[in-house]
C-alpha cells in the first residue's frame, strides 16, 4: 500500500534528490564493477527510500542523516536480498552420471581449455609487459597505483593494500585513482583487452 506524499514531504524529497547518488558513489567506489543496470536499480532503491524517510520524517532532529541512513539501510538490504538469491542458484549444465555417453562438447573440451589457456597466459604476459611499460617513465604514485589495480585484480583487497604498503586504505585508492586516469588514455591497452 503507497501513502501519498503531502506537500512537506514531496518539499523535502525535492531539495534532497542530490542525496541518492551521492550515497550510491561513496557506497560502490570500492567496488571493481558495478553495471549499469545495477547502477539504476541502486537508483530506484535509493529515491524509495528518501520518499520513505520523508514520510516519516519527524521535525525534532534533521532530515538528512536520518535519511542517509535509510538509504544505506536499503541499498544494504537490496544486496543481502541479492547475495541470498544467487547462493540459492544452481548450474544449468549436469555432470555425466558413470554409464551416460558425454557431449561432443565435453569429449574435446580439454583440447579447448588447453588452447584457451595458452592464449589466455600470452595475452596476460603482454598485458603485463605493456603495463609495466607505461608504468616505467611514471611516477613513483602511479607506479604503485598499477601495482596496486593489478594486485587487486589477483583478489586482494584495498585494505590488504594499505597493510603490505603500510599506508591507509585511502591513500591506495588515491593512487589508484591517478593510474586508472593513465591507463584510460592509453589506446595500445585497450587493444590488448579486446
Amino acid at each position: 500500500m503507497t501513502i501519498p506524499l503531502n506537500t512537506a514531504q514531496k518539499q523535502l524529497v525535492e531539495t534532497s534528490m542530490d542525496l541518492v547518488p551521492q550515497m550510491i558513489r561513496s557506497m560502490t567506489r570500492t567496488s571493481a564493477y558495478v553495471s549499469e543496470e545495477e547502477q539504476q536499480e541502486l537508483c530506484q532503491i535509493g529515491y524509495l527510500a528518501l520518499c520513505r524517510a520523508a514520510a516519516r520524517f519527524d521535525k525534532d532532529r534533521p532530515f538528512l542523516p536520518y535519511a542517509r541512513t535509510l538509504i544505506r539501510h536499503a541499498i544494504f538490504d537490496y544486496w543481502r536480498e541479492t547475495a541470498r538469491d544467487r547462493s540459492m542458484l544452481c548450474s544449468l549444465q549436469e555432470t555425466p552420471v558413470e554409464g551416460e555417453s558425454l557431449s561432443y562438447q565435453e569429449l574435446f573440451s580439454y583440447e579447448d581449455a588447453q588452447a584457451s589457456q595458452l592464449e589466455t597466459d600470452t595475452a596476460q604476459t603482454l598485458l603485463l609487459e605493456h603495463i609495466s611499460r607505461l608504468g616505467t617513465g611514471q611516477c613513483s604514485t602511479i607506479q604503485k597505483g598499477i601495482a596496486s589495480l593489478w594486485l587487486q585484480q589477483q583478489g586482494y583487497t584495498s585494505f590488504d593494500l594499505a597493510r603490505h604498503y603500510q599506508v591507509p586504505a585511502n591513500r591506495v585508492r588515491a593512487w589508484q585513482s591517478k593510474a586508472r586516469k593513465l591507463l584510460q588514455q592509453d589506446d595500445a591497452l585497450y587493444a590488448l583487452l579486446t
